[in-house]
């Protein structure tokens, strides 16, 4: 398959994107955008991607996908062989809810703590109690997922690999780490997110997105 673009900014919900595309296994060219420069509001992007936002998927015919989700589902069926989701009819639309979860987990929850002036217009004060709220509800989230994933033999689906939402729920558990939260008693998730890093496929997105800086 030819004339996929994947377009994407390192380290950003992006990369969530690049990691999928990568462990699917389908041709794309992988272009990267500076949020920090601006790259995401000019013309030549927004000609492209409307909402001014990354990740954005172009595929072909010249349709552009974005969301996360969707994204992640069309390397998912144009890949069934990866293992992305699982081809069993009730286990694949629990990945695809799954997906949606961790989706409106990182709108929710985890953006509110990254950038919470913008939601308080720039009110400093309602700002904090925005962000202290916030971090208990990413908390929350990642103590779900954690028990999903107990419950489940260790990974969300039951697969013997991780699948996409497995892939997903890491990203999720990595902002953990920004977000200087203790996740060290969640035994499940912090196994996971090791497994989906050792991926050949999760590794080499990684090293693209250190080597792009």
């Amino acid at each position: 398959m030819t004339g996929v673009t994947l377009w994407t900014s390192t380290f950003t919900s992006g990369t969530l994107a690049h990691q999928v595309a990568s462990v699917s296994g389908v041709p794309f060219d992988l272009r990267f955008i500076s949020l920090r420069a601006g790259d995401h509001r000019k013309p030549e992007y927004l000609a492209i991607n409307p909402k001014g936002e990354v990740p954005a998927l172009q595929l072909p015919d010249g349709t552009v996908v974005t969301e996360a989700p969707a994204i992640i589902q069309w390397f998912a069926e144009a890949a069934p062989e990866s293992g992305l989701l699982p081809r069993d009819p009730s286990k694949r639309i629990k990945g695809i809810e799954w997906l949606a979860w961790c989706h409106w987990s990182m709108g929710r929850h985890f953006n509110a703590c990254f950038g919470p002036l913008r939601l308080t217009d720039g009110d400093e004060q309602a700002a904090t109690v925005v962000r202290a709220a916030a971090l208990k509800r990413c908390r929350t989230a990642l103590a779900f997922g954690d028990a999903a994933i107990a419950k489940n033999g260790g990974t969300l689906l039951g697969t013997d690999t991780p699948s996409a939402p497995d892939i997903f729920l890491a990203s999720l558990g990595g902002f953990a780490g920004f977000l200087k939260l203790d996740i060290s008693d969640l035994a499940n998730l912090t196994a996971l997110m090791g497994r989906v890093a050792a991926m050949p496929g999760v590794a080499a997105a990684m090293a693209k997105e250190k080597a792009q800086g």
